[in-house]
């Protein structure tokens, strides 16, 4: 008999809202006709939660249909499915220095042949959280960077970092209205 395949799918969000996310995944529950396993990971747009939050992701959940579960995540929140290596999600960590501050994002590998890079970490005080904070408020399109792969292949780690380098520019320059 072969194992059960584990799934990792992302959830992408401000102010996700942990307990529907949960009840979505038991509701596609199904021990006896699993197809695979499916772990959620929880990528909160709101650092004032993200960083206060205990745990990230869901345990494993056997399911039946991941493309139902995605449907329904889908409505409420980007959702996408990531490569798995080794049991966790394909990542890594790459990382910009701009005027003397450095700017670590999380990239991961999804299955739709892209890399997204979200910021994470900045390495000084309160400009760090302040520009997190700001990611709340920006466009869409200005809150992770989506990179596509060429043939399956990820981008060159060249450029990659400076793809990342314009995106953090434009995040530092953008100018959020507080009214």
């Amino acid at each position: 008999m072969n194992p059960i395949e584990l799934r990792i799918g992302f959830v992408i969000g401000k102010k996700l809202d942990l307990k529907r996310i949960d009840e979505i995944l038991y509701t596609h529950e199904n021990k006896q006709a699993a197809s695979c396993k499916v772990v959620l990971d929880f990528m909160e747009m709101d650092p004032d939660i993200s960083l206060n939050r205990p745990f990230s992701s869901t345990e494993e959940v056997p399911i039946k249909d991941p493309d139902l579960l995605e449907a329904e995540l889908s409505q409420l929140y980007d959702f996408v499915w990531v490569e798995v290596l080794g049991g966790i999600e394909r990542h890594g960590h790459p990382s910009v220095t701009i005027s003397d501050i450095e700017y670590e994002g999380k990239l991961i590998h999804t299955l739709d042949n892209r890399v997204l890079i979200f910021l994470r970490d900045i390495i000084i005080d309160n400009h760090g959280r302040e520009l997190l904070r700001k990611i709340c408020h920006v466009p869409k399109p200005l809150q992770w960077l989506a990179l596509p792969k060429k043939d399956g292949k990820t981008p060159p780690p060249d450029y990659i970092l400076d793809e990342m380098e314009q995106w953090v520019r434009k995040l530092i320059a953008y100018e959020v209205d507080d009214k």
